[in-house]
């Protein structure tokens, strides 16, 4: 019951490793944050709050970046409905062009192929989304998705002081199961992005942005060997009622928005960033009534708001102190839609906050160090399963990362984490571990283009389980061009 749960309830929330992040240099330093300089990691409207107004002012030379990736996760530590590991390969290029009094264009896209080893009976992308429905057929099988993803920005100066921006993206995927029901998914997300900023003096800014995003997924279960497939509508953990045929499709449609609010302060030594946002949205589980209409079976809807807050302060020209702080709420509800029946409810809060500093030892040597803390509660009535649930945790994560510039241009980098969650919101287990180990390259290879490699190996495994665990590995590299 605990289990079922915690893995529903945010799965984002988890530690992931399983893409390449576009900073490479704080990532091969065991992801520091808050407490280090990094062009990625300003307190700004654009690099903290998304804000696309801000862009024109944080990129302000010319550059293209080409990013190729792999990871790979393997184990036995996970929910139910999960695969026994994902491999992820692809290659994102990512490019910005400084226009003068016309503002800065950005843009960047990707194509990625993932496969789901042994993906357990689900046929939804996202199972633990926090809705109450699962669909599924009776076998474990692997599972591939792959397709392109972009997104494109613009800001520019429309009055003095005063910065507008708009940004759009686009994923479709394709997916396919390679086994019995052969399902086959057809997965979209688009979204617009439209923002503003003030700069109220040289270090007082104000924005504002809005974000909307629309999914679709679609699933066609049809048997290559012409015969009837059989599959489950699941409507909690235990009850569903099956529909067999030639072909069982389904549809799930996930619409959102987000306003959000951000604000940032600076002086000669200190620095201060801070954003909110408010995020409703829904989803409907769509079944086919007949032959040209539709029938919603289920809905859920999610109320979130975040709140977070960063600083930093050069206390010398070596020395940088940094502190963080946030506040995250999330509940919803799901119903079946037909009785207007409510068959779970839940809620999830969490503060966390932290501390971090980065110091150069030398020229050539920089080391840096953050710790971490979450307490996080969560409440869950499911009651279509008679389940009641009310828990808290208490999360630990230290980050350490060192910079090594060998000559001219030439950077080692490494990095360490380790955390422990009192509850593990993946998969419900009482305290688990989790290790990283970074390491990065930073070279030139000609005048105008830059390397940085990167390097994860990380873990999870519970402490009360020795036979469980949870292994990622990601290997990825930027081409920076200066110019193109």
């Amino acid at each position: 019951m605990f289990k079922k749960f915690l893995s529903l309830v945010l799965f984002a929330l988890l530690f992931n490793s399983n893409s390449f992040s576009q900073s490479g240099r704080t990532e091969s330093m065991g992801g520091l944050s808050f407490s280090i300089i990094d062009n990625d990691h300003s307190l700004t409207p654009f690099n903290f709050g998304s804000n696309p107004a801000w862009l024109v002012k944080d990129e302000t030379n010319t550059f293209l970046k080409i990013t190729p990736f792999y990871s790979n996760s393997w184990g036995n530590y996970r929910p139910k409905y999960d695969s026994e590991g994902n491999s992820l390969i692809g290659t994102k290029v990512t490019g910005v062009k400084t226009l003068g009094e016309l503002g800065t264009f950005y843009g960047s896209t990707s194509y990625n192929y993932e496969n789901r080893r042994q993906y357990f009976r689900t046929l939804k992308k996202d199972t633990y989304a926090g809705e109450a429905f699962y669909f599924t057929d009776s076998t474990s099988g692997d599972f591939s998705y792959t397709g392109p993803e972009v997104t494109l920005i613009y800001s520019w100066e429309a009055l003095p002081r005063f910065y507008l921006g708009g940004a759009v993206y686009y994923e479709i995927l394709e997916g396919l199961k390679q086994t019995y029901s052969y399902a086959n998914t057809l997965y979209r997300k688009a979204g617009f992005n439209i923002g503003a900023a003030y700069a109220v003096s040289e270090n007082f800014i104000v924005g504002t942005s809005a974000l909307y995003t629309d999914i679709q997924e679609s699933v066609e279960a049809a048997d290559v060997n012409l015969l009837d497939v059989e599959m489950f509508n699941f409507r909690g953990d235990n009850y569903f009622f099956t529909k067999r045929g030639s072909s069982v499709t389904q549809k799930i449609r996930k619409k959102g928005f987000s306003l959000g609010t951000q604000l940032y302060w600076s002086s000669e030594k200190l620095s201060i960033g801070f954003q909110t946002n408010f995020s409703p949205a829904n989803t409907r589980i769509i079944l086919p009534f007949k032959t040209y209409s539709e029938d919603e079976e289920g809905y859920a809807a999610f109320d979130k708001y975040d709140f977070q807050v960063k600083t930093q302060y050069q206390l010398s020209d070596d020395l940088i102190i940094g502190a963080f702080g946030s506040l995250y709420n999330i509940k919803s509800w799901s119903k079946i839609s037909k009785k207007n029946l409510m068959i779970w409810e839940w809620k999830f809060n969490q503060i966390a906050a932290g501390i971090g500093s980065t110091y150069k030892i030398s020229p050539d040597f920089l080391a840096g160090f953050e710790y971490e803390f979450d307490y996080s509660s969560a409440d869950s009535s499911k009651y279509i399963d008679g389940k009641f649930i009310n828990i808290s945790s208490g999360n630990h994560l230290i980050r350490a990362g060192l910079e090594y510039q060998v000559k001219d241009n030439l950077f080692l980098r490494f990095g360490l984490n380790y955390g422990f969650n009192e509850f593990d919101y993946y998969t419900g287990v009482k305290d688990c571990n989790i290790v990283r180990f970074t390491f990065g390259v930073g070279f030139p290879l000609f005048d105008e283009m830059t390397i940085n490699s990167f390097v994860e190996y990380s873990g999870l495994s519970p402490k009360n389980y020795s036979d469980q665990s949870r292994k990622f590995l990601t290997i990825g590299f930027s081409i920076y061009l200066n110019t193109f």
